[in-house]
């Protein structure tokens, strides 16, 4: 009995639904994480957008708890540290003053 009570608790751990999106936790954490290291709310706010569209809340948390040195040379942070740079891009060029703006007079 003892085995069969384990078993139907086995499968339904394996059919329970994996989260399908992130929790506000996660996202305070990756903002907060972020703009620690000096980069602006609108950069971390591109990048978190990104992750949450790309990668799931479970590949991240997976992620995330890795040693180190391990999560340095893992695929996804490259793949996040990519989403940074396609983020500064769009930012700089928002932020840029285009040759329609008036420049200011001295």
């Amino acid at each position: 009995m003892r085995i069969v009570v384990a078993l139907t608790a086995l499968v339904l751990a394996a059919c329970t639904q994996q989260p399908v999106a992130y929790t506000p936790d996660v996202e305070r954490n990756f903002m907060t994480a972020c703009e620690i290291q000096g980069a602006s709310n609108a950069l971390c706010g591109c990048t978190w957008d990104r992750i949450e569209a790309d990668i799931p809340p479970d590949d991240f948390a997976a992620l995330e708890r890795l040693p180190g040195p391990q999560r340095e040379d893992h695929p996804m942070t490259a793949q996040i540290n990519g989403y940074v740079e396609a983020c500064n891009a769009s930012l700089a060029t928002e932020s840029a003053p285009s040759a329609e703006d008036p420049v200011p007079a001295p």
